[in-house]
């Protein structure tokens, strides 16, 4: 049985992939990567999302959830989209700046 990724995830993908390799590109040797520029990343892909779908910044429930009690927390399509992306670009640079992790093949 072969399971394939959401759609979403086909979309976010080729983003996240740009956003890396122009980052890499200014930056071809980078040891430590801040939040800042991860955030960047993040906020670059997820404005093409919204570009392509822009319905996932248009979500009633999570609009509506600012006036509900602040005890709850709520987490709309934005928020999961912007996690997707996060975890996309941070899997991704893992794999390119330390290969040998996901590429290692164990000989006992």
């Amino acid at each position: 049985m072969e399971m394939n990724y959401p759609e979403l995830y086909y979309r976010i993908y080729p983003k996240a992939i740009d956003s890396i390799n122009k980052y890499l590109k200014n930056n071809p040797g980078p040891v430590n990567i801040t939040e800042d520029e991860i955030d960047y990343m993040v906020e670059e892909v997820y404005e093409k999302l919204i570009y392509e779908c822009p319905e996932i910044d248009e979500d009633p429930i999570e609009r509506r959830g600012r006036y509900r009690s602040l005890q709850r927390q709520f987490y709309g399509r934005r928020r999961l989209a912007r996690d997707i992306i996060t975890i996309i670009i941070i899997s991704e640079l893992l794999r390119r700046l330390n290969p040998y992790i996901f590429g290692m093949e164990y000989n006992y």
